[in-house]
């Protein structure tokens, strides 16, 4: 297996920090085992270079290898056209455009994805229809990475985006892509270290986390969001995110089960889990508060023994504001984040930077003890039995059934596991029941609760309900494959294998709103179907000439290799509608590649194009999240509808 990676840096219309950019990167992949590294700049960087450099790796990568593309420079939209900005754009001419086009890049990523599903691609850009042009109040500091080089003529480039749009070719599933900022939002460079010149603050910050030590055993979403916090702490107006298969650890396809991190903030002087409400927090809850020692400009050889260890403080919800949790500290800290939920913590006084200074950067919440748990059934005896039911006292969600229905059953009988759901079917193919598969078994309980938890999401009452105007459809595809679509059932659908889906939502509102569609499949797993975009895809206000309303692809309905063809199993489909960016990865399911006949979650996430994983920033953190949800109830077979819903 060999790490291969194409770094391109195009330093454009007054960009001056991209060629730094490049050999930041350059540094920070060798550290991480990166042996074929080709870095494109200057003439290097030219439609035409780039184009060959992306197809010469398409040659060179072989079966196993993990392969990344980078790209810092300017991103460009001009109505629907959207590309990357090669170093000769001004060269373009009506019969040869030279901008790289969203659709051009995803091929290539797509032709890499079929040799080899560890795929990431890096994008330090933006897309904006202004020229470039200084921050207002801060004249110099910033630098806009995105242009639109009114004078380059485009007409080739229209003719090739209409060619590739008619081809209707798959969207790409299995890339992790790291995004400078969101899809109509702006990137920038700035001296983010004095007297050490300009750079892509995206770049920087990217490269800062991945040097830390703990990088490599750390998901692509957590360390994104470390991003995010360093970027924010350079007052930029930026929101990175990782799209695609965001839990895999860097470079590898390798996923592991994470705590439930939810987001951490401080508004005056109070510490608040934004959205907490939807993450099913409520008063009287536990969290624990972790802060992690880490200074964003040290390197870590720099730092002192042990200096690495996080502080984490036990807290409870305070009070709801809108779709917020307030929260109210314990007076008592604990270090290490290992800590088994519930361990006792050594008391100390609170340090007084935590009420004043900036948190650090990727500070979250872990729920300790929530109201809200889904009960389990242990049916059998023995060391496997009592095992699980100690684990369940640790699980923050979990807890043993005594009495009434549980929604999950665990048989143990003749060496397997098998977990039942409320109506006696078998979530999964049976598991060997011995102790060393307690954790496992721990992990699909967990998942599985966490599907049923998100299954209940409803519109909130009292002040966290959304008041802002949205229309929203489901529709499914019928007959299917035909490409004629019809209204959807909110309860009672028949979803069968190969079915289609899509949702369309449009804003009514003055205000610019954000909406999500979540599934809970027939397994039990829980899909941002939307997760190109999981801080949400952004509706402009109503009147405005630009995506005041918005389609899904069509998310088609499978049947996972690990559960058994017995149906019909419940299939549910959420639509988030909120007034401002949350990252709801937090709700889904992480897949953990054990074995290669572990198949993807029945709402399969059909990914957006490459250039979508753009996003769009709003950084109103004093105000409170409201939301509305949308659901449909369906019943998905195990068979193709053209069976006629015979049980096979």
């Amino acid at each position: 297996m060999t790490l291969r990676a194409v770094l391109i840096g195009a330093q454009t219309f007054g960009l001056t920090g991209v060629h730094t950019d490049v050999e930041v990167m350059h540094r920070v992949l060798a550290k991480h085992g990166f042996t074929d590294i080709r870095a494109h700049v200057e003439e290097e960087a030219s439609y035409a270079g780039i184009t060959q450099a992306l197809r010469q790796l398409c040659r060179d990568t072989r079966q196993g290898d993990g392969v990344v593309v980078y790209f810092s420079g300017h991103g460009s939209l001009r109505g629907d056209l959207q590309y990357l900005v090669p170093f000769d754009i001004e060269q373009s001419t009506p019969a040869d455009f030279r901008g790289l086009l969203a659709a051009e890049l995803t091929d290539v990523v797509r032709v890499l994805t079929r040799i080899t599903p560890n795929v990431t691609c890096v994008l330090d850009c933006c897309h904006s229809g202004g020229a470039v042009r200084e921050a207002a109040g801060e004249s110099g500091r910033w630098r806009l990475k995105s242009v639109d080089p009114a004078d380059v003529a485009h007409d080739d480039g229209l003719v090739r985006a209409a060619a590739l749009a008619r081809r209707n070719a798959p969207l790409v599933p299995h890339v992790v892509r790291l995004a400078a900022c969101q899809q109509h939002g702006s990137a920038f460079e700035a001296e983010v270290r004095p007297g050490a010149g300009r750079q892509g603050v995206f770049t920087a910050a990217l490269a800062d986390v991945l040097d830390m030590s703990t990088a490599p055993q750390v998901p692509w979403s957590a360390l994104v969001g470390r991003v995010r916090d360093r970027v924010k702490q350079q007052h930029m107006l930026q929101w990175p995110d990782a799209g695609g298969p965001s839990g895999r650890l860097p470079f590898a396809l390798e996923e592991r089960s994470e705590p439930e991190r939810l987001p951490l903030v401080r508004r005056e002087g109070r510490f608040v889990v934004p959205g907490g409400t939807l993450f099913g927090l409520h008063q009287k809850d536990s969290v624990r508060m972790v802060f992690p020692h880490d200074d964003p400009w040290r390197e870590p050889m720099d730092r002192e023994p042990g200096e690495q260890e996080d502080t984490t403080v036990q807290a409870t919800v305070d009070t709801v504001e809108g779709g917020d949790v307030v929260l109210r500290t314990e007076p008592m800290t604990s270090t290490g984040t290992d800590a088994a939920p519930g361990a006792p913590v050594r008391e100390a006084p609170l340090p007084a930077e935590l009420f004043t200074a900036e948190l650090p950067p990727g500070s979250y919440a872990l729920p300790l003890r929530v109201h809200d748990r889904r009960f389990v059934r242990v049916d059998g005896d023995g060391p496997l039995a009592d095992a699980l039911r100690r684990r369940l006292t640790d699980c923050p969600r979990l807890a043993e059934a005594h009495d009434g229905q549980p929604f999950a059953t665990v048989l143990l009988r003749k060496g397997t596991a098998t977990v039942f759901d409320r109506g006696a079917l078998p979530f999964r193919e049976p598991l060997e029941a011995t102790p060393s598969q307690v954790s496992r078994i721990t992990e699909l309980l967990e998942e599985l609760g966490r599907g049923d938890r998100v299954r209940d999401l409803c519109d909130p009452e009292g002040s966290a309900r959304l008041a802002a105007e949205a229309e929203f459809h489901f529709e499914i595809e019928a007959p299917a494959h035909s490409g004629v679509w019809r209204p959807m059932a909110r309860v009672g659908e028949q979803l069968y294998e190969g079915d289609r889906y899509r949702v369309t939502v449009a804003n009514h509102s003055d205000e610019p709103l954000h909406f999500w569609v979540l599934g809970v499949g027939l397994s039990g797993r829980t899909a941002l179907v939307t997760n190109d975009q999981p801080s949400g895809y952004r509706l402009e206000p109503h009147g405005t000439p630009h995506r005041t309303a918005r389609t899904t692809k069509p998310i088609r309905i499978t049947w996972p290799g690990d559960v058994p063809r017995l149906g019909p199993r419940r299939e549910t489909v959420h639509l988030l509608v909120g007034d401002r960016t949350m990252d709801l990865n937090v709700l889904t399911s992480g897949m953990r590649r054990r074995s290669a006949n572990v198949t993807d979650p029945a709402l399969v996430p059909l990914l957006q194009e490459v250039w979508e994983a753009f996003r769009d920033q709003s950084l109103q953190g004093a105000e409170e999240f409201h939301y509305r949800v949308h659901t449909v109830q369906a019943d998905a077979l195990p068979q193709p509808r053209e069976t006629g819903g015979r049980i096979r």
